[in-house]
């Protein structure tokens, strides 16, 4: 289902970047019940939508792509859901980004003083997110370059992920969700 701002673009019109795609109200937006529900509407709409999914090249951070495997891992067993993928936990991850560049380049140069000393290079991997997602994504880099922090996305969609990483690691183990009951 679209929202209003989707009706009023033309689909051949690109987003207005990451801080316009933040500041639309989603359905998907903002998940309700914190990061393991986030990760349980990626799951479910990747599944009943999968058709408006799409593939993107991710750079990550590797220190942060092992700590999201690892979770990853960790959720498939304690939820019992063997089909949980990155892609999932990349595309809840960037449904909850801040809505504005400023504070994603905050949030990067934290991530960065942190790790200033840190040689490993990030390598080119590509994963299925939904389309708000792959919106947002897709017009970083642009958005970041308006902003004079050009080339800095893999800070920023590192950041992001270790942020929701912390945030999943607060709410402690991925369990499987009830199963809703249909109403007599």
């Amino acid at each position: 289902m679209a929202d209003a701002a989707d009706a009023e673009r033309p689909a051949d019109q690109p987003a207005d970047g990451p801080s316009a795609a933040a500041a639309r109200p989603r359905r998907q937006r903002a998940a309700r019940g914190g990061a393991h529900a986030a990760v349980q509407e990626s799951f479910t709409d990747a599944k009943i939508h999968s058709s408006a999914w799409q593939s993107f090249g991710f750079r990550i951070s590797p220190d942060v792509l092992g700590q999201l495997k690892d979770r990853v891992n960790t959720d498939r067993r304690t939820s019992g859901n063997s089909q949980l993928a990155i892609g999932h936990y990349l595309d809840a991850a960037l449904r909850q980004v801040p809505g504005e560049v400023s504070e994603l380049i905050d949030l990067a140069t934290d991530f960065a003083m942190e790790r200033i000393w840190d040689t490993e290079k990030s390598q080119p991997s590509s994963y299925r997110v939904g389309p708000t997602a792959y919106e947002w994504v897709s017009s970083l880099n642009l958005s970041l370059q308006e902003a004079d922090f050009a080339r800095k996305g893999t800070l920023v969609v590192s950041a992001v992920v270790e942020r929701y990483l912390q945030a999943l690691e607060a709410e402690g183990p991925l369990q499987r969700p009830e199963r809703r009951r249909k109403s007599p």
